[in-house]
């Protein structure tokens, strides 16, 4: 399994998106997420299940931070339990990340608790805030960019990344592949890093 997977190459979270409703509504949806997280975690494993937040599309579950919470608040070993913050799901699902990337911080900590925040996926979007889509963007990428123009921007995802409260935390770039001959990974990092 996946958890076997994470367990035996040492790493310490392991992050999935929480999941979505096909029947009833969202409280059904949320009692049947923390039911199975509840059988996999009542197992003893070693990885922290990191939620991730999501766009919102459809029935997905996690759009809103009071989701999230909600599972956690029916998790009886809630000291393996994260959040996974993706940027470009939070953007889509309709949070200010860019104007407002701190009182977002603020609404995650009074519903959340930033002690759940572990991991960071950092991608830019294709969408306009609140699209509820989720299509990753290259970091800043303009019109031409094969794949299309980034909403988010390089300001916001830098400020982002160099914010204290992402410090010590892993970031896990989550952007587009477009070929070999334009490998933007490697770019993309140092730019972030203020090494270009």
């Amino acid at each position: 399994t996946e958890i076997e997977r994470t367990e035996a190459i040492g790493s310490k979270y392991i992050v999935v998106h929480p999941g979505a409703f096909t029947e009833k509504d969202v409280d059904y949806g949320i009692h049947k997420i923390a039911e199975a997280l509840n059988g996999i975690l009542a197992k003893g494993i070693k990885p922290t299940i990191c939620l991730e937040t999501m766009a919102g599309k459809g029935t997905e579950i996690g759009r809103r931070f009071e989701e999230l919470a909600k599972i956690i608040e029916l998790i009886e070993h809630k000291e393996k339990m994260g959040i996974c913050f993706d940027t470009c799901h939070t953007h889509d699902s309709g949070y200010d990340i860019i104007g407002d990337f701190e009182g977002v911080m603020e609404e995650f900590d009074a519903i959340i608790g930033l002690n759940y925040l572990k991991v960071f996926h950092i991608n830019g979007s294709l969408n306009p805030n609140g699209a509820k889509k989720d299509r990753h963007a290259n970091i800043g990428a303009e019109g031409d960019n094969p794949k299309g123009k980034d909403y988010i921007g390089f300001d916001t995802i830098y400020k982002i990344v160099h914010h204290p409260i992402c410090q010590n935390k892993p970031l896990i770039l989550e952007t587009p592949w477009l070929d070999e001959k334009t490998n933007l990974y490697k770019e993309e990092i140092a730019l972030l890093r203020g090494e270009s």
